[in-house]
């Protein structure tokens, strides 16, 4: 059986040509235009696939316009339906709609990541494809099915969401009014000490000191200034939730949040090279960009108290998923929608003229916080060739060009972050 398996995400097509190669003679592609060609080039040569895997979410050519061109491509050569490809669409939001969209233009099946044996044999049962007996072994205990058990209990409202304070909604209402003042922001602060705490030591951390200590809140909000001062109070709730009672569990949290918070400052440094306005946002748009991986390895832990992560296993079925899981939590927790794109596609290994620069400048730094230390798991090691240095490895990330970036300049950041983030990760 020859097998074409179309995902733009490097981790996930592995996983899934991993578990598809018990099944066939699999070529797996990260680009939808390319694996056009090979389809039609398939039918030319009177050796064509008989099963195709394609991701919903990908740049360029998404994986419904992929489907549908397949299907006028069979229907305009007048194949017969029971010769014409088997097709399942891979997809990390397992709605309805999309469901019922992908249906009628002509899918097969559907399975959701992360994949899953049971998954994987439902589907080739249904379009009475060949099942080996290794893809046959029970796998309730997989990680891949721990994980997949989260994402259904979530989309069933059975996961307790993070509830941000109300001094979070009352100072975005008070920056969306007319002529706030720093007074009126330093009276909605004041009612949380610990807020008004950090947020003090904040303005006097390496991330905004200035030449005197800030002695109280309103000298504080002076030097952060409004906008920050409200995307800080975001930030210095969301630390709180990389907190935890089990010091296992406590130590790989601490580790994504200094992930999060380098993400964070690399975003709003790179934000302020470019001349963006919007710094601040940036900066917490690195903070909750991984808010979906924190909140599974919590969930998991509260489910299986017994894990520990060790083999690392686990981490790829989290990663598989978290993109998507984290833009639903943010759309549930009413972040915008720029952060909930963020969440969601930051992982991309391709990007489109059109692409937030928001977008890019977050999966640059993703990059970049791997490199200088601040790692959790290392999703870009495709950008890295054997013997290459840093520099190298920099020149081969093309999207550079889209934000005018310098290989120079970006190394110069990451060089100035690196120290920032040690030296300010303590004030939060």
């Amino acid at each position: 059986m020859k097998i074409l398996i179309v995902d733009d995400e490097n981790v996930s097509r592995k996983i899934l040509l991993k578990k598809m190669e018990l099944i066939g003679e699999c070529t797996a592609v990260d680009d939808s235009l390319y694996a056009l060609e090979l389809f039609n080039n398939a039918v030319k040569t009177k050796k064509p696939f008989n099963l195709v895997t394609l991701d919903v979410s990908m740049p360029k050519m998404d994986g419904r316009k992929l489907l549908s061109t397949i299907r006028k491509t069979e229907r305009k050569m007048k194949t017969p339906r029971e010769d014409r490809v088997k097709i399942i669409m891979v997809t990390s939001r397992m709605n309805v709609s999309t469901i019922k969209e992908c249906i009628k233009l002509g899918c097969n099946g559907y399975i959701s990541k992360p994949v899953n044996k049971y998954q994987l044999l439902e589907n080739l049962s249904r379009m009475g494809l060949a099942q080996p007996p290794e893809i046959q072994k029970d796998d309730k205990k997989t990680h891949s099915r721990i994980v997949a058990k989260i994402i259904k209990r979530f989309y069933k409202g059975q996961i307790k969401l993070p509830v941000l304070p109300k001094i979070v909604e009352e100072a975005k209402l008070l920056l969306e009014g007319q002529e706030p003042s720093i007074e009126d922001l330093a009276k909605i602060i004041q009612k949380d000490i610990l807020i008004t705490s950090k947020l003090i030591a904040i303005a006097n951390s390496p991330l905004y000191r200035g030449v005197d200590n800030a002695v109280n809140l309103n000298a504080g909000l002076l030097r952060l200034g409004m906008e920050a001062s409200q995307g800080l109070i975001s930030t210095i709730v969301t630390k709180d939730l990389f907190k935890s009672d089990n010091k296992v569990l406590n130590g790989l949290l601490e580790k994504l949040w200094m992930h999060s918070f380098a993400c964070g400052c690399l975003g709003k440094r790179i934000a302020q090279q470019l001349g963006m306005p919007n710094a601040e946002s940036v900066f917490l748009m690195g903070i909750v960009h991984d808010i979906g991986k924190m909140l599974l390895i919590k969930a998991i832990v509260d489910m299986n108290p017994e894990e520990t992560f060790e083999d690392g296993e686990m981490l790829v079925a989290i990663h598989e998923i978290h993109t998507t899981f984290g833009a639903a939590v943010l759309k549930k927790m009413r972040f915008s929608k720029e952060f909930i794109h963020v969440a969601e596609f930051h992982h991309w290994n391709d990007f489109s003229k059109d692409d937030a620069k928001e977008l890019l400048i977050i999966h640059l730094s993703d990059y970049l916080a791997n490199k200088i230390g601040f790692g959790f798991f290392d999703a870009y090691q495709n950008y890295d060739k054997p013997g290459s240095d840093f520099k190298k490895n920099l020149e081969n990330l093309n999207f550079l060009k889209q934000l005018n970036l310098e290989t120079g300049k970006i190394m110069e950041i990451a060089d100035e972050i690196k120290i920032l983030v040690k030296d300010s990760a303590h004030a939060f």
